[in-house]
Order: structure tokens, then C-alpha cells, then sequence
């Protein structure tokens, strides 16, 4: 059965607006102007320009909907995960557990709004979007950098990012994936090169001087395996620097990698998979708070995103989440000779490190995590759509 063709001008206005609110989505987490309250401003943002649009459009486009999740095998598994995650909050424990069945809808609502945006303005339209919101982002890691010697923080020898880039880990992560994305996109006007020259340096700097370790290691294994998917000169290139950054690390910057040693990681992953073992089919439920202890220090999460995925929503949702992340691999694979193939690819390599190292829970309401998850996988199931086209009127019973 055929997918219906989406009808973009039909839907000029919405789809504008989700636009912004895809950038709003990917930028706001850096940028959002209010840092008493940068969540609550960022998320009703987001709401009003993303979610609520793509999700009205998803009732009117239906058909087509289902069309392209049936044809996505990724999206069917995404689908499935987020039914697994509505029915476990029949056994979910903590406060407020009604208004967690937000938390999928909000996950659907990105998904939809990016493929209705490629749907409407083609894959241009996606690679322009991304441009834009890596030279905003390394805006916001330039301001940064400046301020960093004025600025108080918890972590005054690492740098952190402003409104919900508040720890070094997390800012070096998301800043990290601007860089591989932004990579891909050097753009043909020579002024703009320079711009995207410049934008990738304070990226890759800020990135630096988070002094977050599994940052560093997610861009050196990003930069290192870039030309089994990219033989340009620039793949080549980014693999000998990151051999040659990499000896440098080792030799000039030993006592950094050495300094926080294993940071409790081996200890905290015995815990997990404890409560992993207790609960392997069903787990706490989503979004149930649980604590990991380990002498006197406590997390309230278990910093891999797959061992955390188990222990709120058991092996099930762990299994589907594996299966839509490694189908995502293969559809990047098969067009990384699309850019936005070869930023999937990318995108993959440094969320697969990055987040076996410190990865919070993957079903949360919009936040910087988004993404190194949800935003490969919305990439990668919009590379098989269809050129955009116009709306095919039906022929009239008297022609």
C-alpha cells in the first residue's frame, strides 16, 4: 500500500510554525533568556510552537502518518516503547504519575513535527535548519567561553553552558553533537564558510574545556571512524587529527584523564543492574524516582541511558529502544551519501559513547539529551521520505 502524498500547502502555516519550534526546541536549551525558571519558559515554548501544531496536523494527516510509521520499522519500534511506557504507569510509583503520560506524547510530537517539516520543505529545508541552529548554538558556546572567568558556578575549573546547560558533562554532550552535525553541513558561500569555520572552533573549544572526559572520547571515536562513512578530504583529515589529538591527550593532558579516576562508574553499574535483576520485566515504571547510592555520594540516575531504560520500564523497553537505535544505524548507513545520512552516522557513534557514560533517563520532557537521542532517530526516519509534492486533487465525476 502506497502513502499518501502530504499536502504542504495545505498546511503552509503549521508547518512554519513547527519549524520554529524545531529550532526553538534544539537552540532554547542554551539560549532560553530566563535563568530563573529556563525549563518551565523553554518547555511552554516548545509546547506552543511544536507539539500542540504537529500533533493537530497528525490528526488531520492521519492516514499519512500511519503510512510512514508502517514503513519505518524504527518508528514502529519508537511506537511500541511509548505504549510500553503509557501502560507501565499502572504500576509507576512517586507523585504526580497521571500527567507523566505527557512525556510520550511530547516524544511523538518531535517526531511527527520533524518529518511533517522535511515533508513540506525536503531535506534542504532540514540541512538549512540544522545550519542555523549549529551557528545559534555556537553562539551561545562563544558567550560562554567569555564569561567563563566572571562567571560563579558549581564547577569553577570546568566550564558549563548557560539556561539548561548547567553541568560540564551535559554542556560538553550537547555542544559535541553540534560539532558532528554541524561537520556535515559546510556551506558553498564563502562568507559563510568562515562562519561555519569559526562556529565549529568555539564548539569544539567549549567542548574542551568542559574537561568532560566522555566527551572527549565520544568526538576522538566520531573523528577516528568518519571515513568509513565520509572518504571526502575532510573525513580523512578529522581521522589524522583525532590520532594526533589523541597522543597529545595522553601526553600532555594525562594527569586530566587521570585526576576524577573511574568516577564511581563500575560501582553504579553493579547497582543498576541489581535493580535490573529485581524488576527485569515490568521495572519501576516511567519516571519513577529511584536513587543509587555508593558510600556517601547518591545519583538519581544510573548514568547509562540503556542501563536506566531497564530499570524504569525492564528489559521490553530496553529490547525495543536497541532495536529502533540499531535500525537507525542501518538507515544511516545506507545513505551516507546524504549529508543527513552521514549526521545520522555522526550523531550515533557520539551518542552511543557519550551516553554509556552519563545518560539519564531517555523518556523526559524536552531537554538538552534530546539531542543525542530523539533528534538522530527524527533525522533518520525522514530520509526516506519522497521529494516534496504538491497536493493531487481528485478528478471530478464529470471529467
Amino acid at each position: 500500500m502506497s502513502v499518501p502524498a502530504y499536502p504542504a500547502s495545505r498546511h503552509g502555516w503549521p508547518t512554519a510554525v513547527i519549524g520554529l519550534g524545531l529550532f526553538w526546541l534544539m537552540v532554547g536549551v542554551a539560549l532560553t533568556p530566563s535563568p530563573t525558571n529556563a525549563s518551565s519558559w523553554y518547555h511552554n515554548v516548545v509546547t506552543v510552537l511544536l507539539f500542540l501544531p504537529a500533533l493537530w496536523l497528525a490528526a488531520r494527516r492521519w492516514a499519512w502518518v500511519a503510512g510512514r510509521v508502517r514503513d519505518t520499522p524504527e518508528l514502529i519500534l519508537v511506537m511500541a516503547l511509548l505504549a510500553w511506557s503509557c501502560l507501565s504507569l499502572t504500576w509507576a510509583g512517586g507523585n504526580h504519575i497521571a500527567e507523566r503520560v505527557k512525556i510520550p506524547l511530547q516524544v511523538a510530537g518531535f517526531l511527527l513535527g520533524w518529518l511533517f517539516w522535511v515533508a513540506a520543505r525536503g531535506g534542504e529545508g532540514a540541512r538549512n535548519l540544522l545550519r542555523l541552529a549549529g551557528y545559534a548554538m555556537a553562539a551561545g558556546a562563544l558567550a560562554a567561553i567569555l564569561a567563563f572567568p566572571y562567571r560563579h558556578t558549581d564547577f569553577p575549573d570546568r566550564i558549563t553552558g548557560f539556561a539548561m546547560l548547567d553541568g560540564p558533562n551535559l554542556s560538553g554532550y550537547v555542544m559535541g553533537a553540534v560539532a558532528v552535525w554541524l561537520f556535515q553541513l559546510p556551506p558553498a558561500r564563502r562568507w559563510e564558510q568562515i562562519l561555519w569555520v569559526v562556529s565549529l572552533g568555539c564548539l569544539v573549544v567549549f567542548a574542551g574545556l568542559t574537561l568532560s572526559r566522555g566527551t572527549w572520547l565520544a568526538i576522538f571515536v566520531v573523528m577516528l571512524v568518519m571515513p568509513l562513512f565520509d572518504r571526502s578530504r575532510k573525513g580523512l583529515a578529522s581521522s589524522a587529527l583525532a590520532v594526533a589529538g589523541g597522543a597529545a591527550a595522553l601526553i600532555l593532558g594525562r594527569k586530566i584523564l587521570e585526576a576524577r579516576g573511574v568516577s564511581y562508574r563500575p560501582q553504579i553499574l553493579e547497582q543498576a543492574q541489581a535493580m535490573i535483576h529485581e524488576r527485569p520485566f515490568r521495572g519501576l515504571g516511567l519516571d519513577t524516582p529511584y536513587t543509587i547510592t555508593i558510600g556517601t555520594q547518591s545519583w538519581t540516575h544510573s548514568h547509562n541511558l540503556f542501563t536506566n531504560l531497564a530499570i524504569e520500564l525492564g528489559v521490553p523497553a530496553l529490547l525495543c529502544w536497541l532495536g529502533a537505535w540499531l535500525l537507525l544505524l542501518r538507515r544511516g548507513w545506507t545513505y551516507r551519501h546524504d549529508p543527513l545520512g552521514r549526521i545520522v552516522l555522526g550523531l550515533w557513534v557520539f551518542s552511543t559513547v557519550a551516553l554509556q557514560l552519563d545518560g539519564p533517563a531517555l523518556l523526559m520532557s524536552p531537554r538538552p539529551e534530546w539531542l543525542l537521542t530523539w533528534l538522530p532517530l527524527a533525522i533518520g526516519a525522514a530520509l526516506a521520505l519522497p521529494s516534496p509534492t504538491e497536493p493531487q486533487e481528485p478528478a471530478s465525476a464529470s471529467s
